[in-house]
C-alpha cells in the first residue's frame, strides 16, 4: 500500500472542495476551521487532524479511505440512516425501524435535515419545532374534547334508552 503525501491529502481535499463548488472559506465555516487552515492543508503545510478528517468525509461525502489515498473510490462505504459517515460500521442500526424517534429532539440535534434536497437551516428548524409542538398540543386538545363528547353521547344514549325490567342492568 502507498503512503499517501501530504501534498496528496491536500489535493484531495481541494479537489472535493471545488467539485462541491465551495470557496476555501465556505468550507472552513462548515467544519468550524479557518481558510488559512483550509489553505495549509490544500498547500501540503499541515495535515488535519484525526477529528478533522471525520469532519471533512462528512461534509464532503467522501470516506477516510479516499482522503488518505487508501483507495481512489471517493464514495464511503457506511452511512448511518440519517446518511452521516460511520466511524463504526459494525454497529447496527436496525434499531431505527423499529423504535419510536422523538422527532423534536432529532429536530434540535446536530443533525443536518433536508426537505427536498433542501438543508434546513437552524431558523426553519426552530419554525419547524414551533409548527410540530403546535399541532402536537392542539391534537391532544381535540382528542380530549372528542372523548369527552362521546362519553356525554353514551351516557345520554343509555339514560334515553329504557330496559326492558325498567333496571340498569
Amino acid at each position: 500500500m502507498e503512503v499517501i503525501t501530504m501534498s496528496q491529502l491536500g489535493e484531495r481535499i481541494k479537489e472535493q472542495r471545488i467539485k462541491q463548488k465551495w470557496t476555501q472559506d465556505v468550507l472552513a465555516q462548515k467544519i468550524g476551521t479557518s481558510k488559512h487552515v483550509i489553505s495549509n492543508w490544500e498547500r501540503g503545510v499541515a495535515n488535519p487532524d484525526y477529528k478533522q478528517i471525520v469532519l471533512l468525509c462528512n461534509t464532503l461525502s467522501v470516506s477516510a479511505d479516499y482522503l488518505l489515498g487508501i483507495t481512489e473510490f471517493p464514495d464511503p462505504y457506511y452511512k448511518d440512516p440519517f446518511g452521516q459517515l460511520l466511524l463504526l460500521p459494525h454497529v447496527d442500526y436496525s434499531f431505527v425501524k423499529k423504535n419510536a424517534w422523538d422527532l423534536l429532539k432529532l429536530i434540535n440535534s446536530g443533525i443536518v435535515l433536508s426537505v427536498n434536497n433542501e438543508k434546513l437551516t437552524s431558523k426553519d428548524k426552530l419554525l419547524l419545532h414551533e409548527v410540530i409542538s403546535s399541532i402536537v398540543s392542539r391534537l391532544h386538545e381535540v382528542t380530549l374534547e372528542t372523548e369527552e363528547r362521546v362519553k356525554e353521547q353514551l351516557a345520554k344514549q343509555i339514560l334515553d334508552e329504557p330496559s326492558p325490567d325498567n333496571s340498569l342492568f
